[in-house]
């Protein structure tokens, strides 16, 4: 009798209240870093609508067939949506990941009376994403969004990688300036996206 009053009263919540499925798609890398990168990528935005509770987000793993692309295309995402039970699909492209480094040589330092040199490392990293957004209900594009991210970090001695690929969605503790630079691009999408919805 309980299940039967809820689902009574479930007829009578608007749409907007429920919380929205939202698979998302390994994104296309187009940077040259590598496939496993645009899985990195789904994952960091998985993550960043888990903080959102109108909605319930879901990777979805997609391993084309030898000899198949690895982008997906519309028809293909539309039919995983269908298949993951999900209402909306976001599948995108990495347009650009750059990272890049310099050195810089600080003399004058006195330490015990005795001279020391140093080096000053900087790191620039610029991540650039284009992300779209598909009702799976309605079968169409709802809309794409293009984003940026971009950090720089300065230290005496830093070791601070430039490799894009060893990021992971699961390593909140990377603080890297290409970490930093994708976290501000995913949460300008996943912001965008959202703000999209609830229109």
């Amino acid at each position: 009798m309980r299940f039967r009053v809820v689902a009574f009263l479930l007829l009578f919540v608007p749409t907007s209240l429920l919380a929205q499925k939202i698979g998302v798609l390994p994104f296309e890398d187009a940077s040259g870093v590598g496939p496993q990168f645009g899985e990195n990528v789904a994952k960091f935005i998985r993550s960043e609508f888990l903080k959102n509770k109108n909605v319930t987000p879901k990777f979805i793993p997609y391993k084309p067939a030898e000899g198949e692309p690895m982008a997906v295309d519309v028809d293909q995402a539309f039919a995983l949506g269908k298949k993951n039970g999900v209402d909306y699909v976001v599948i995108g492209t990495i347009l650009e990941a750059e990272a890049s480094s310099s050195s810089t040589g600080l003399g004058g330092i006195r330490v015990f009376g005795q001279s020391v040199g140093s080096n000053v490392r900087t790191v620039s990293a610029t991540i650039t994403l284009q992300g779209d957004l598909l009702s799976v209900k309605e079968g169409k594009l709802i809309e794409s969004f293009r984003v940026e991210g971009s950090n720089t970090d300065a230290s005496v001695g830093a070791d601070v990688s430039t490799r894009w690929g060893s990021l992971s969605a699961d390593n909140n503790a990377d603080n890297s300036p290409n970490a930093k630079a994708l976290r501000e691009a995913v949460e300008k999408l996943v912001k965008e996206m959202l703000e999209k919805l609830h229109e």
